[in-house]
């Protein structure tokens, strides 16, 4: 029997995955499925011809949520990557590359807790090309694949609650926003391609960041990107270790095409899209 079959449905009308949750409770595999499908549709990438989404999901978890779902961790993360394909597949959205989905216990988290970074990570080259969801699917590992829900089974944004946790991804406005401007710049670096889609990008170590850095030497929340008329102005938020932009310390510049941003040890390109 499918894993998420077994769980009460009343669990889908509890936390929409976003934005915590109201009480102590471990975290169920039905919320990670619906907070998935909803970063990728906050991080999708418009291009000429497709919707690219990410494909590549960190999750982290709370101790004791995370040795409870390891248990479980080879069939889970097989039935979260069919379920996310299957979504992908519905809505029209393109995956570069089959699926990855990878837990991690971080100890800041409480019980019921978790956040979820993001990454569109390309398929090595002597790999199967890239493909859209659909032929993901085809390749998906076995068992069968839970039905993609039905879009008003989705529920919204709940109220915040003082347990609280900010996940990577812009709130609904800037989602909205992002979805009727195509990307105008990207930043690309080891861990992964970022568009610049939102207002405000926040780049940091903490889970809270839109772009999550994991770099020891990268403060919490280090530097953030604005757009500012046709432009982007970077700006660096207090940071331990500084910002520099082609090796020159900066408090905040204006970022030209072809700039390599440094924060701690990480360097990321900046690049203007046409």
């Amino acid at each position: 029997m499918s894993l998420f079959r077994s769980i009460d449905k009343k669990l889908e009308g509890l936390v929409e995955g976003g934005f915590g949750r109201a009480f102590k409770s471990s975290v169920q595999p039905v919320e990670l499925a619906h907070k998935l499908t909803k970063e990728m549709g906050d991080h999708k990438t418009v291009g000429v011809s497709n919707v690219y989404v990410p494909n590549e999901f960190d999750v982290y978890l709370g101790t004791e949520d995370y040795e409870h779902l390891t248990s479980l961790a080879d069939s889970l993360k097989g039935e979260l990557s069919n379920y996310v394909t299957a979504f992908a597949r519905r809505e029209g959205w393109t995956l570069v590359a089959p699926p990855r989905i990878e837990l991690h216990a971080d100890g800041d988290l409480r019980v019921g807790e978790f956040g979820i970074a993001t990454r569109t990570v390309s398929a090595p080259v002597d790999a199967s090309p890239p493909a859209d969801a659909s032929a993901a699917n085809a390749s998906a590992s076995a068992g069968p694949p839970m039905p993609p829900p039905a879009a008003a089974a989705v529920p919204g944004p709940g109220p915040l609650s003082d347990q609280t946790v900010l996940y990577q991804g812009p709130p609904p406005q800037a989602a909205a926003a992002s979805v009727r401007t195509s990307p105008r710049a990207i930043l690309r670096g080891r861990e992964g391609d970022w568009a610049l889609t939102e207002s405000v990008t926040v780049l940091g170590r903490s889970r809270r960041c839109n772009i999550v850095l994991t770099d020891a030497n990268v403060s919490r929340q280090h530097a953030e990107i604005r757009r500012q008329d046709d432009g982007f102005l970077l700006r660096d938020l207090g940071s331990t270790n500084g910002t520099r932009v082609n090796r020159r310390d900066v408090k905040q510049v204006v970022l030209q095409h072809g700039d390599r941003i440094e924060l701690g040890s990480t360097e990321l390109q900046f690049e203007r899209q046409l």
